[in-house]
C-alpha cells in the first residue's frame, strides 16, 4: 500500500502505522470526515448538496490517521485525511494537502502505540515497562495514561502526524497538531472578533501538568512569510506553555537537512535529531537567536574562505548587503569598492561605532577620519567640493559636531556601515549619543532618504547581518527597495572551525590557573577580558600585573581603552600595525575595545586563545572577541551563567518591552503635568516609531541572551560550527588541593586592591584644574593617566563639594553619586524634585527639537523612583531612625503586599526584581540597597508566637548629609540644578523659567500611582 511507503520513508514503525492509518475510499472518507452534528442537513438527515460536492475528491480515495483522545482515552473520532487527488483552495489557488472534519473543534494526534515502541521510550528515559503495561484488547488510552503518570518525560511538539510517528517510533514522547496554530484557542464572537485571551487546547492541557519539559519542533521552512508565521506561532504557544509552569526549548536544525523533523531523521539519521534535542536552545534565548535570522533573498551566494576582491553590483542597487563570517575578508573587499568610488570621484562615508575603528578603516580606505581632514574641504560647507570623503562615529552625525553633518550633502555618496548591528545600537543605546540622540537618528533618516532618491548606494556589512538592520534601515529611508543581500556561506568548512574548552565553573579561576601553566609551558596566549579598571578581579589592568608578577621575562602588552589612548604606553598607536605590533609580545591582554573591527591575521604566533566572560559584552561580542585571532588555534572560555547588563526592564518579549517604556513615558510625563511643567504642550513622544522598535528588537535580543549568558554564548558559538568541549573539573581527593585555588584568589585580589587604592590616592593626589584647563583637557582624546586623574578629581570636587580623598573616589566608582541623589530626593531634596525632573526634560527637549526618544527620557527622569519609594511607605520608614522592624510588622507587611502586587511595573520603574516569595524584609532591603543605606540586625525574639529577626535602618557617617546640604543651596539659589554644575546654573535656568509657570512656592507635591502591569 502506497500510504505505508509513504510513512516509513518517515521513519515510522511498521506496527506503529498498522494502528493508526487506514486506507479509504468511495464514500468511506465521508463518514470519516463529515460526522459534525453542525453540519447542515436535509429534512432527511441527507448532507447538504455543497458539502458533498465540496468533499466529492475523496472518493479518489487517500489515508485516513487519527489517534487517542486525551481526554477519554478512546479512539479519537478526529483525526485528517490525506487524498490521492487534493481539491484547491480557491482563495490561495494551492491543493489542500490535508482534510480535517469541518465543523468541530480540531485536536492533536496521540498516536497509539505497539508494545516495543513503548518500550522504547521508557527505556530511553530509564523507566521500567512491562508487557502488562500494554492492554492487547484496548491500546488506546495506555501509553498516554503512562506519560500523564511521568511529568518527568518530555513532550515534543511538532505539527503533522507522520512527525509524531517518527519521533514516537525514535523514543521520543511526541504528539503532533494539525497546524502551527493548532495548540491555541482564541475566542471569538459571532464576528470573529477577540473576546478573550488566548488558551491551550483541554487535550494538551492534560498532558503538561507537573511542570512536564516541552519541546517545539515545527518545520525549518524558507518562505520569508512562512518563516514569520511559525515564528509567530512558536512564540505564542511557548508563552501559554510557560504560563503554565512548563520549561519551554525550541528544536531547531539546518534547513537543508530536511524541511520537518521527520525529513531529519531520515536523511542524517536519529544521531542528527539527538544532537538537536540535546542543544535545543530555552524559549527565551530562541527568541534572541530568532531575532538574529536573516530571511532575505540571496542574489548572490558564495562558499570561500576569502572574498573576491571584485563583486558584481548592480549600479542600481541602492542597499548593498553583505553577510560573511568572521575572516573572510570583508574589509578587504571594501577597500575595493572605496577604491572604485574615489576612482570615479565619489565621495565616500564611512561611519562607525568606536573612534579607533573608524580611524583603522579611514586608514585602509585611503580616507581621513573628520578629525584630521585638512581645513578647506568641508563639504557640510561647500557641498560641490570634490573630496574623497571622510569617516566619523555615528555619535557625529549631526550639525552641531565637528563634523557639522549635513545629511543632504551626500545623496550622492558612497555610505559604508562596517558591523552594522553594532553601529546601530551604537546609535540607539550609548550613553555617547543620549544628549544628541534625536538629532542623530534625524540625520541617519534623511541621509538614508536622499541616498535612496539620489545617485548614492549603502554598503553594510557583518558577520552577524540579521533582518533586524535591514528593515531598519529600509523603513527609515522611506522607500520600497530590495537591498541586494551577499551572504557567503563559508562557515560549512571546518577548516575555519576551533575546538573550544569552557569551564562550566563558578569563577574563572580554574581558567585562570590553566592559563598560567599554559605561559610556564611556552605557550603565547591572547587573552579576551570583559572589563580594564583597576576595581575588577579579572580586569586587563588586575591580570597584566599578576602575570608581570609571575613571568617577569616574558613580554605581556595591555591593550584597552586606558592604554591606547596614552602616548607613552607601548600600545599607544598599536591600532594602525596591530599584526606587527602584537608579533613583538609573547602575552597579550585585550578588553572589548578590540573585540570588534579587528583583524589577527599573524600565524605561528599565538599558541591559543583565552576569555573570560563576566556578562557585561552582548553574546556576538563575545563570540566575536574570541575569533579576532584568525589562527585555527584552541580557544579557552570562562563565561558567567547569568549576565546583567541587561536594558529597559529587562524584559525578553517586544511588546512587553514597549508597552512598558510607553507606560513609563505617560508615568513621567504625568508627573511634569504636575509640576506645571507647560512645555510639554509641544512635547513630541512619538519620534521616530521605527528607531524605538529597532530599539526594542536590540534591546530584547540582548536581554535574552543576558538571562541565559551562558547558555547563548555557548549555543551561538556551536551554530557557527565550533567544537564545544567542557573541561572536566578535577576531582578533590585532599584539602590541600584546593591551596592552588585560594592561593590564586589571594594573590588577584591582593593586586586589584593595592593598585586600586593606589589609583585612589593618586586621583586625591593629582594637581588641581582650573576650570579653563578641564574644558580644554576633557575635548582631548589623547591623555596621560595622570591628565585623567586631574579630570577625575575636578569631576568629584563638583560633585560632592568635599575634599577628594582616596576614600571618596572608591565611593564614587561604587555609585555613590547615584545612591546620594536618589536619598536626597526622596528626603531633603524632595521639594525640588519636580524642577530636577523638568529641567533635564527641558534640556532634552531644547536639543531634540521639542522631540524626544523615549528611553533616554525615561532613564532621565527620577520622579517615578521616588514616587514608588513613597507609595511603598520608605519614606516613613526613614524618618523613624530608631523604629525596629521584622516580617511580622503591619507597615512592612503593606510594603511586601503593594511590592509584590506590582512586581512587573517595580521593575520597569525601578529596576529592582523581586521574587515572588520575597518576605517584607528582603524587599526593604533592596530598596535600601538604592539609597546606600543597610538594615543592622539587632536580636530575635518571639512575636505572635514565632522566633522573629529584628532589624534597624543603619544611619550612614559617610558626609551624605554634608553634601546634601551643598546640592538643598543650589537647589533654593536655583531650583534643580543641583543636577549640573553651578557654573551652568544659570544657562539651564533660563531654558527652565522659559517653560514653567511661576509659582509662590517651588515645593510641587505629586501624585503618583504604580503603572498597571504590562501583559506579556
Amino acid at each position: 500500500m502506497d500510504y505505508v511507503q509513504e510513512w516509513q520513508q518517515s521513519c515510522v514503525d511498521p506496527e506503529l502505522i498498522q494502528l493508526n492509518v487506514i486506507s479509504l475510499e468511495g464514500d468511506r472518507p465521508l463518514d470519516y470526515l463529515l460526522y459534525s452534528e453542525a453540519l447542515p442537513r436535509r429534512n432527511d438527515g441527507r448532507l447538504g448538496d455543497s458539502y458533498l460536492q465540496r468533499y466529492q475528491h475523496t472518493e479518489a480515495g487517500g489515508w485516513w490517521c487519527s489517534g487517542v483522545d486525551i481526554l477519554t482515552g478512546k479512539a479519537d473520532l478526529w483525526g485528517c485525511f490525506k487524498p490521492e487527488q487534493p481539491r484547491v483552495n480557491p482563495e490561495k489557488g494551492k491543493p489542500i494537502k490535508y482534510e480535517h472534519p469541518p465543523k468541530t473543534s480540531t485536536g492533536l494526534f496521540a498516536l497509539r502505540l505497539p508494545p516495543h515502541v513503548w518500550e522504547r521510550v521508557a527505556r530511553r528515559h530509564q523507566l521500567e515497562f512491562s508487557q502488562d503495561d500494554w492492554d492487547d484488547t484496548q491500546p488506546d488510552g495506555g501509553f498516554w495514561q503512562w506519560l500523564k503518570e511521568h511529568p518527568q518525560i518530555p513532550l515534543i511538539i511538532t505539527e503533522g502526524a507522520k512527525k509524531a510517528g517518527s519521533l514516537l517510533s525514535a523514543g521520543y514522547g511526541a504528539i503532533a497538531l494539525p497546524g502551527i496554530y493548532g495548540a491555541i484557542r482564541t475566542p471569538k464572537d459571532e464576528f470573529g472578533h477577540r473576546i478573550g485571551q488566548s488558551r491551550l487546547i483541554p487535550q494538551l492541557k492534560k498532558l503538561i501538568h507537573g511542570q512536564r519539559p516541552i519541546y517545539i519542533a515545527f518545520d525549518q521552512d524558507e518562505k520569508p512569510t512562512t518563516v514569520r508565521a511559525v515564528r509567530s506561532a512558536i512564540r505564542k504557544t511557548g508563552y501559554l506553555l510557560k504560563q503554565a509552569g512548563c520549561p519551554v526549548k525550541v528544536i531547531t536544525w539546518d534547513r537543508r537537512a530536511g524541511k520537518g523533523v521527520d525529513d531529519l531523521i531520515a536523511n542524517q539519521g536519529q544521531a542528527a535529531f539527538e544532537a538537536a534535542f540535546q542543544n535545543a536552545p530555552s524559549l527565551d534565548l530562541w527568541k534572541a537567536q530568532d531575532l538574529e535570522q536573516l530571511t532575505y533573498p540571496r542574489h548572490q551566494t558564495l562558499d570561500q574562505r576569502y572574498l573576491p576582491e571584485q563583486l558584481t553590483i548592480p549600479p542600481a542597487a541602492k542597499l548593498i548587503a553583505l553577510k560573511s563570517p568572521k575572516g573572510t575578508g570583508k574589509t578587504r573587499w571594501l577597500e575595493s569598492v572605496v577604491a572604485g568610488a574615489i576612482a570615479r570621484q565619489q565621495p565616500v562615508l564611512v561611519i562607525g561605532h568606536r573612534i579607533r575603528l573608524v580611524e583603522e578603516l579611514c586608514q585602509r580606505f585611503g580616507l581621513d577620519y573628520i578629525r584630521d581632514l585638512p581645513k578647506g574641504k568641508d563639504r557640510s560647507k561647500e557641498p560641490n567640493l570634490k573630496i574623497n570623503g571622510y569617516g566619523l562615529c555615528i555619535d557625529s552625525l549631526h550639525g552641531k559636531s565637528q563634523a557639522r553633518f549635513n545629511p543632504h550633502h551626500w545623496g550622492d555618496a558612497l555610505i559604508i556601515f562596517d558591523e552594522v548591528e553594532q553601529v546601530l545600537w551604537h546609535g540607539l543605546n550609548s550613553s555617547t549619543c543620549r544628549d544628541n540622540r534625536v538629532n542623530i537618528l534625524q540625520s541617519l533618516k534623511h541621509l538614508l532618504q536622499n541616498v535612496f532618491v539620489g545617485e548614492g548606494q549603502i554598503y553594510i556589512s557583518d558577520a552577524d547581518l540579521s533582518d533586524v538592520s535591514i528593515d531598519y534601515l529600509l523603513t527609515l529611508g522611506g522607500q520600497k527597495l530590495q537591498p541586494y543581500l551577499i551572504e557567503n556561506t563559508w562557515q560549512a568548512d571546518t577548516s575555519t572551525h576551533y575546538t573550544l574548552n569552557h569551564y562550566p565553573d563558578g569563577t574563572p579561576k580554574r581558567l585562570v590557573k590553566d592559563l598560567v601553566q599554559h605561559i610556564q609551558g611556552g605557550g603565547r596566549p591572547f587573552i579576551c577580558l570583559s572589563a580594564q579598571k583597576l576595581k575588577s578581579q579579572w580586569s586587563t589592568s588586575t591580570l597584566e600585573i599578576y602575570l608581570k608578577n609571575q613571568f617577569p621575562d616574558r613580554k605581556i602588552l595591555r591593550l584597552d581603552a586606558e592604554s591606547l589612548a596614552d602616548p607613552k604606553h607601548p600600545a599607544y598607536g598599536a591600532m594602525g600595525q596591530i599584526n606587527q605590533t602584537l608579533a613583538q609580545y609573547d602575552v597579550v591582554l585585550a578588553s572589548p575595545a578590540v573585540e570588534t573591527g579587528i583583524s589577527l591575521d599573524l600565524q605561528g604566533h599565538f599558541t591559543s586563545v583565552w576569555a573570560i566572560a563576566q556578562g557585561v559584552q552582548t553574546v556576538n561580542s563575545i563570540c566575536q572577541a574570541l575569533s579576532r585571532v584568525r589562527e585555527n588555534i584552541p580557544r579557552h572560555l570562562w563565561v558567567a551563567k547569568y549576565g546583567f547588563n541587561t536594558v529597559g526592564n529587562g524584559a525578553t518579549s517586544i511588546p512587553a518591552l514597549l508597552t512598558s517604556s510607553q507606560r513609563l513615558t505617560q508615568t513621567n510625563i504625568r508627573l511634569l503635568q504636575q509640576s506645571d511643567f507647560i512645555a510639554l504642550d509641544d512635547l513630541d513622544t512619538a519620534f521616530q516609531a521605527e528607531s524605538l522598535l529597532c530599539w526594542a528588537k536590540f534591546a530584547v535580543r540582548i536581554n535574552a541572551g543576558m538571562v541565559n549568558y551562558r547558555e547563548a554564548v555557548l549555543a551561538h558559538l556551536q551554530r557557527e560550527g565550533h567544537q564545544l568541549a567542557a573541561v572536566p573539573k578535577r576531582r578533590k581527593t585532599t584539602t590541600t588541593q584546593t591551596q592552588p585555588d585560594n592561593q590564586l584568589a589571594t594573590a588577584i585580589n591582593a593586586i586589584r586592591d593595592t593598585n586600586y587604592q593606589a589609583e585612589c590616592l593618586a586621583i586625591a593626589q593629582a594637581t588641581p584644574l582650573s576650570t579653563r584647563d578641564y574644558q580644554r583637557l576633557k575635548k582631548s582624546l589623547l591623555k596621560s593617566p595622570a591628565e585623567r586623574q586631574q579630570l577625575r578629581k575636578y569631576e568629584l570636587q563638583k560633585r560632592y563639594n568635599l575634599p577628594v580623598t582616596a576614600s571618596l573616589v572608591a565611593k564614587d566608582d561604587d555609585h555613590w553619586y547615584q545612591k546620594l541623589r536618589r536619598h536626597y530626593f526622596l528626603t531633603l531634596g524632595r521639594p525640588y524634585l519636580a524642577d530636577r525632573d523638568a529641567l533635564i526634560a527641558s534640556h532634552l527637549m531644547q536639543q531634540g527639537g521639542g522631540q524626544i526618544f523615549q528611553p533616554d527620557f525615561n532613564h532621565s527622569q527620577m520622579g517615578a523612583i521616588i514616587g514608588t519609594m513613597e507609595i511603598l511607605g520608605i519614606t516613613t520608614l526613614l524618618a523613624q531612625t530608631n523604629r525596629p522592624l521584622h516580617n511580622l510588622d503591619p507597615e512592612m507587611q503593606r510594603l511586601a503586599a503593594i511590592a509584590l502586587e506590582n512586581r512587573d511595573a517595580i521593575k520597569t520603574t525601578v529596576g529592582i526584581g523581586l521574587a515572588k516569595n520575597s518576605t517584607p524584609i528582603m524587599i526593604l532591603r533592596r530598596f535600601l540597597e538604592l539609597l546606600g543605606l543597610e538594615l543592622k540586625y539587632l536580636k530575635i525574639t518571639t512575636i505572635q508566637k514565632k522566633r522573629t529577626r529584628i532589624y534597624q535602618i543603619s544611619q550612614p557617617q559617610d558626609q551624605r548629609q554634608t553634601v546634601f546640604q551643598h546640592w538643598l543651596q543650589s537647589d533654593q539659589n536655583c531650583p534643580g540644578t543641583s543636577a549640573f554644575w553651578q557654573e551652568d546654573c544659570q544657562k539651564y535656568l533660563a531654558k527652565l523659567q522659559a517653560t514653567r509657570h511661576q509659582t509662590e512656592s517651588n515645593y510641587v507635591q505629586l501624585t503618583f500611582e504604580l503603572p498597571t502591569p504590562e501583559a506579556s
